[in-house]
């Protein structure tokens, strides 16, 4: 496909006018200022006028499948939350209804703007099956949870998913959009001996680590208590955890002193803006953060404490947040923003040929319709984009060169399908749950 006369964002974050960008497989094969030879006379060219081009965006913490559990449980904190409502709920869920609610979540991720997720849940293979045929790329794992310190992993469910997807992508069952990463769920929900045979295991397999990290001031105090004074990161240093690349979610209550061992570490923390302020959990110190150095990416969380997977919603808050918060108007810029959503969350999933505009990386692309009442005056393009802009002004999404979202229509997926088939399961669950 070449896109014609289209105003785009290049990889060092400046908007440039009536460019001509050219796809081919699955890469960027040329950008200029001058119509480049069509490959074939097939080749689409797609009208450049009154729109935008940039990027797709890497969601780094979600749970795809809670999809299902948007709504439920409202109104409570994050320990009443999980322990009264959710574990009992996800307790039910069949290994077809991850795959359902999977898709359900993919539609709106893709109409967002994303290009690719880290993932967070279980029944990982069903889930990795349903994204895969979506067209989505996703970093995949299973939040090892472990109680028993005296536990033989050999018989924990999260584990050993986490080894049989890694087979099933490595012997061809799903394509190179897949990735596996190892999953340690966080440190309140397991112990010291686990921890330390994640870190080693990951380290041996080179898999990265996914993990909830001081997301509340109870899990950071409660932590300190269990383990010696240590904070949540301290504790993943001593288990070596940060000997693997790590993406934490939430970050909340890291200190300065935890962000230093962190930025030693090279790891990624992922800002959970909603889900932080629909719990009360908390507003992370992201203006901290991106003055130390800090590699900063964005996550939508689970649709059941956000209650969305919309990457458009989650960076608008996320850098309104830190101005509020901050009371500094300047605090993150709009550039920073979308670097935490493209460039650092394609990093933190290992995807290095992925996350700009560039001849050739991945073709990852989203084009904004500009002529809408919300996108006019385009004065400031990267500005109407993170303030101004909603996931309707999104009319493509190009995930590994191939069109998956295009005018409102999805190309892999049968929505009223997967309407039909989650609401189904969702009144099964809560009959079950009556019971």
């Amino acid at each position: 496909m070449i896109f014609s006369n289209i105003k785009m964002l290049d990889e060092n974050f400046k908007v440039l006018e009536n460019m001509f960008v050219q796809t081919k497989d699955e890469k960027i094969s040329y950008i200029g200022t001058t119509m480049p030879e069509k490959t074939s006379a097939e080749e689409e060219i797609y009208d450049g006028k009154g729109k935008f081009l940039m990027n797709g965006f890497f969601n780094t913490h979600c749970h795809v499948p809670m999809t299902i559990l948007r709504g439920y449980g409202e109104g409570l904190s994050l320990q009443d939350w999980l322990f009264t409502k959710i574990f009992p709920f996800e307790a039910k869920l069949t290994a077809e209804d991850i795959y359902w609610t999977t898709k359900l979540g993919a539609m709106e991720l893709i109409a967002s703007g994303c290009a690719s997720i880290s993932d967070m849940y279980f029944r990982i293979e069903d889930e990795a099956k349903a994204l895969d045929e979506c067209g989505m790329k996703a970093n995949i794992c299973n939040g090892v949870t472990s109680f028993d310190p005296n536990e033989d992993l050999a018989n924990n469910r999260g584990w050993n998913e986490t080894w049989a997807l890694l087979d099933s992508v490595k012997n061809g069952k799903f394509s190179s959009r897949i990735k596996v990463d190892m999953g340690l769920h966080a440190e309140y929900t397991n112990n010291d001996r686990v921890a330390k045979i994640i870190a080693e295991e990951a380290k041996k397999a080179g898999l990265n680590i996914h993990a909830h990290l001081s997301e509340t001031e109870k899990e950071q105090t409660e932590c300190k208590e269990r383990h010696e004074g240590k904070t949540p990161a301290e504790f993943m240093e001593n288990a070596g955890v940060l000997e693997s690349q790590c993406q934490f979610a939430h970050c909340v209550y890291v200190t300065e002193e935890d962000e230093e061992l962190l930025k030693k570490a090279g790891s990624f923390l992922i800002h959970n803006p909603s889900s932080n302020l629909k719990l009360g959990s908390g507003i992370a110190p992201v203006k901290r953060w991106v003055e130390k150095g800090l590699k900063v990416c964005i996550g939508t969380d689970g649709a059941s404490s956000n209650n969305n997977l919309d990457m458009m919603e989650e960076i608008h808050v996320a850098a309104l947040l830190c101005r509020g918060a901050t009371k500094d108007a300047n605090a993150v810029s709009a550039a920073d923003i979308v670097k935490m959503a493209t460039v650092n969350g394609a990093l933190a999933q290992g995807r290095k040929d992925c996350g700009a505009i560039k001849v050739g990386n991945k073709a990852d692309i989203i084009v904004f319709d500009l002529m809408t009442p919300n996108m006019q005056p385009d004065f400031d393009t990267l500005a109407n984009v993170v303030f101004s802009a909603q996931s309707s002004n999104i009319v493509m999404n190009m995930i590994d060169g191939r069109v998956v979202y295009r005018d409102g229509n999805f190309a892999f997926i049968n929505k009223e399908e997967v309407y039909k088939e989650v609401n189904e399961r969702l009144g099964r669950i809560i009959k079950e749950l009556a019971n």
